[in-house]
């Protein structure tokens, strides 16, 4: 027998018998073959969903039972005629037997598997209910045909509908006729498309009685679809572990994740209610919440919006009182391509419990157009960024347009591998970014552009402790701040290593800046800078194989007269403060293993009038002179 049994998490079969047409004039032949299973519909309760398609010849008497008077297709069964002419009929019964333990609804539909021919004009389909049924089954039952073979493939309507209990069966008529009108200018025409007759099976309940918009999705054995807030709710409840949206929803309460699932929205939306301001998804500890291809969206509609940032835009919609996603204890959540979380307004799109170990990883998702006090995401756990990520047009109405990142006690990480975090911005400090203090940072590709703040920190205002590193493609550029580090500001015991990545294009007020380090230590021995960049405090600025376009600005505290050289550098531009105690001490001490090479000096330029660098062969260091 040909039939696929449907397992608890699928409600969905489908079941497709062909019919191949090759020509008028030769003998044509028609099969049957079985389609492979998806999964749809409601929540299924406790069984097994099974149906079984068979056919036959319509010039045979259809028997009441599975007698081999039933043709079975796995037998691959053949049927031929010679010749479409006008008033030729073919007719085929085809019969329906609910085989599982459940009460089904089941619906058949003729659709398209090739391209239709000029010769299906003139081809009426009748496909007939099983209450219209009588004895003799190779009479056509229905006076009326449903429409031309070309416009039933063009529209794929529900052409049939029925009920069956477990162990039922129903039997329904397809013939096809050519119309008694056709004229010549059908001869020789083949019928030229394939089209196949679909069996569509869900579980019958009272809360879902309609097939309107449930197979819409093609979807994985082992997935539920849900096609309302309610479904996904009861979805979520039993732990559905592999969740499709077959339409948008509308939220008005939480939905609680305690257990590891996978929202696919198949491109719809998941919206909050005009009348709901709370969180959307609550994630357990333990559990991970997994979502792609959805829209979650916080119900914020913008108006007055600033290019690329929400910034002070007016809320037309919700003002939320609640995350789009939060996390509790180390609660994961993982976002794949085309998940979008989006309009949230007065709290946090993703807030992740503090230092409770919970992580976020973006896999070409989208968090935009998100505004909160502090940034769209609140981070108090581990985050990844990969490629094709967009944390985008956020905004902080006090602090970190993008991530406000908590305090992490050494046990948090950054981690942005490529995508881009663009078009931020904050009332206060950190355009993109503020750092919590005590976390580690890690930049191997992607972009941080355009990002703003009015205070300082275009892009990122760091915590105290904290660990930068930039390295491999990634690119810092056209940030802008009102004051300290049109691209970052470091505070205190900050550290950054640049081993790769570019810099440049970011300012404070129209002027160009980097970075301002103060009190910090930082490696710079890679990649490339194009901005100026201050450095002031005594812990220790290395320059090494950096292209250094821009101008460094020392700034040099009493009793911190050195800066410091890698074993190998390239050329730099630099000022030092000739109002400092220790100016006329200021020296370069190379790494251990450097070795004097007659002109090196020429590669540190120095910009104060009237000074110049030179070596100073008793003290092993570059030093400055009047000239």
């Amino acid at each position: 027998m040909n039939s696929k049994k449907v397992t608890r998490s699928a409600v969905f079969a489908s079941f497709t018998a062909l019919l191949l047409c090759a020509s008028m004039l030769v003998a044509t032949t028609f099969a049957w073959f079985t389609d492979s299973v998806t999964s749809s519909g409601n929540i299924i309760k406790s069984g097994t969903l099974d149906v079984e398609m068979h056919w036959a010849d319509g010039t045979k008497a259809v028997p009441a039972d599975d007698s081999t008077d039933w043709t079975d297709a796995s037998t691959g069964a053949i049927f031929n005629y010679d010749l479409w002419e006008p008033g030729y009929t073919e007719v085929r019964h085809i019969k329906i037997k609910n085989a599982g333990t459940l009460a089904l609804k089941y619906q058949l539909r003729i659709v398209a598997t090739g391209t239709a021919s000029d010769l299906t004009d003139a081809i009426d389909v009748y496909f007939t209910d099983p209450a219209a049924q009588v004895a003799d089954r190779t009479a056509l039952n229905a006076v009326t045909p449903i429409g031309s073979l070309t416009s039933v493939l063009a529209a794929m309507p529900a052409n049939t509908k029925g009920e069956l209990t477990d162990g039922s069966s129903a039997v329904v008529t397809l013939a096809l006729k050519m119309r008694e009108s056709a004229g010549n200018e059908y001869q020789d025409k083949s019928i030229g498309s394939s089209f196949a007759v679909q069996l569509l099976a869900t579980q019958l309940t009272a809360e879902n009685d309609s097939f309107d918009n449930q197979y819409d999705v093609e979807a994985p054995l082992d997935y539920i679809l849900v096609s309302n807030a309610t479904e996904l709710k009861a979805a979520l409840a039993a732990k559905e572990a592999n969740i499709m949206l077959t339409d948008d929803a509308v939220a008005s309460e939480p939905y609680a994740v305690d257990y590891n699932a996978n929202i696919n929205g198949a491109g719809h939306t998941i919206k909050r209610a005009d009348g709901y301001t709370g969180t959307l998804f609550n994630v357990a500890t333990g559990a991970t919440l997994t979502m792609e291809a959805v829209v979650v969206d916080g119900g914020a509609v913008w108006a007055n919006r600033a290019v690329g940032s929400v910034g002070n835009s007016a809320n037309n919609g919700v003002v939320a009182t609640g995350n789009l996603i939060a996390t509790t204890g180390n609660g994961s959540i993982v976002l794949n391509k085309d998940a979008v979380l989006q309009n949230n307004d007065g709290a946090n799109a993703v807030s992740l419990a503090t230092r409770g170990g919970g992580t976020l990883t973006v896999n070409g998702a989208q968090i935009i157009n998100n505004r909160s006090a502090a940034g769209a995401i609140w981070g108090g756990g581990n985050i990844i960024i990969n490629e094709g990520s967009k944390i985008n047009g956020n905004h902080a109405t006090t602090i970190g347009g993008a991530i406000r990142m908590v305090d992490g006690y050494n046990n948090i990480t950054f981690t942005m591998n490529g995508g881009e975090m663009n078009y931020n911005s904050s009332a206060g400090t950190g355009g993109a970014i503020w750092g919590g203090n005590r976390a580690t940072y890690i930049f191997n590709g992607g972009e941080m552009a355009y990002n703003t703040s009015a205070t300082g920190g275009g892009a990122i205002w760091t915590g105290t402790y904290e660990s930068y590193t930039f390295a491999g493609s990634f690119e810092l550029h056209d940030n802008s701040s009102g004051d300290l580090g049109g691209a970052v500001r470091f505070c205190d015991h900050a550290s950054l290593t640049m081993t790769g990545g570019a810099v440049y294009g970011n300012t404070v007020n129209g002027e160009s800046s980097a970075f301002y380090l103060n009190n910090n230590s930082a490696t710079i021995t890679g990649g490339s800078i194009a901005d100026n960049f201050s450095y002031s405090g005594g812990l220790g600025l290395t320059m090494g194989n950096v292209d250094m376009d821009g101008v460094i600005s020392f700034n040099l505290a009493t009793n911190h007269n050195t800066a410091y050289l890698a074993e190998s550098f390239n050329t730099f531009k630099f000022t030092v403060n000739e109002a400092a105690a220790n100016f006329a001490q200021f020296n370069f001490k190379p790494a251990a293993g450097y070795t004097y090479t007659d002109g090196d000096e020429a590669k540190l330029v120095c910009m104060n009038a009237g000074y110049e660098t030179y070596w100073d062969a008793v003290t092993g260091t570059f030093r400055l002179k009047a000239i």
